[in-house]
């Protein structure tokens, strides 16, 4: 690929023919009209006014433009080198609530390991230590596998695997799988299948479409602290609509976007009250454009959320 010339070179160069040109037309000009010698001299000095007019108005608008390009470059080298700094920022944040959020778990796993090694534990002590590290095992497996995931999802490795799904099965499972972590928060978690009484099978990816809805219903979770969540399904021709309701925190809208983003949360030090890595909704966001439908919330600070996930399928026999 030959460079490309410089402005000054660009600006000199035309400069030079445009007088060169200029020279000659007129002097053609001249010796066709003009015989008088006095004549001729003097219109020889207004022909180089006007030149100097008519270069002086070309340069101006060439390097009016090339200021213009320049200030443009300049806004967007500006705009770039600041995505650059939030984005090192955000990383930095996220790699220091993945540090805690794998840390924490393994100091508690240890911990009450050591506890359980001493001969004199009581039964109950016994039990309440396994409690323990049955749930710092859980909490740190989470944290590994949505590392993984987004992983994959960043190395565009994720891909899918399409069988023959019972949906009402998928969402019967997922509601009864956390309906105990929602009752132990005191929370009351409904299911509402419009299609329930029907046995309708989908060709999807079981993992992923399970994923994301799980994604939907451990958010609501974590973040609602009384009140209610509410799972519905729906469903319209050759498309299912499914949609997570909470009465918790919310989100303020100017996050809407970020809470979808990788290494990105609604609030940047959300993970001091809440324990989670904070990539659950982005790894839905990626697993539901895989599966060619689309997620989007509804949520104002302090009013709680509603997250929507809409799947273009049809269902098989």
């Amino acid at each position: 690929m030959k460079k490309k010339p410089g402005f000054e070179f660009r600006i000199a160069l035309t400069y030079f023919l445009l007088g060169v040109c200029w020279i000659i037309f007129t002097d053609i000009l001249l010796e066709t009209y003009v015989k008088d010698s006095l004549h001729w001299s003097n219109l020889q000095s207004v022909k180089g006014i006007i030149f100097v007019l008519i270069s002086t108005f070309i340069i101006f608008i060439l390097s009016r433009r090339y200021a213009k390009h320049q200030k443009f470059i300049k806004h967007h080298l500006q705009k770039s080198r600041e995505k650059a700094e939030e984005s090192d920022r955000l990383k930095s944040i996220f790699l220091a609530n993945m540090s805690h959020e794998i840390r924490t778990p393994m100091n508690g796993i240890l911990g009450f390991v050591n506890l359980l090694e001493d001969p004199h534990i009581s039964d109950e002590n016994y039990k309440n230590y396994i409690d323990y590290v049955k749930k710092s095992s859980e909490r740190l497996l989470d944290t590994i596998n949505d590392i993984i995931e987004i992983s994959k999802i960043e190395s565009k490795e994720a891909t899918l695997n399409l069988s023959k799904v019972d949906l009402n099965e998928s969402i019967n499972f997922l509601f009864g799988f956390f309906q105990p972590a929602a009752k132990n928060k005191g929370l009351q978690f409904n299911l509402k299948n419009s299609f329930s009484n029907e046995k309708i099978f989908i060709y999807t990816d079981k993992n992923k479409l399970e994923s994301v809805l799980a994604n939907f219903i451990k958010n609501a979770i974590k973040f609602t602290q009384e009140g209610s969540i509410e799972f519905w399904c729906q469903r319209k021709n050759d498309s299912f609509l499914f949609w997570l309701k909470d009465t918790g925190i919310g989100i303020p809208k100017a996050r809407h976007e970020a809470v979808f983003e990788r290494f990105i949360q609604a609030d940047l030090n959300i993970t001091k009250p809440y324990e989670g890595s904070g990539l659950g909704l982005s790894i839905a966001k990626a697993y539901a454009e895989l599966l060619g439908g689309k997620i989007w919330l509804e949520s104002e600070e302090g009013e709680g959320s509603t997250f929507w996930f809409s799947l273009n399928a049809k269902s098989v026999k």
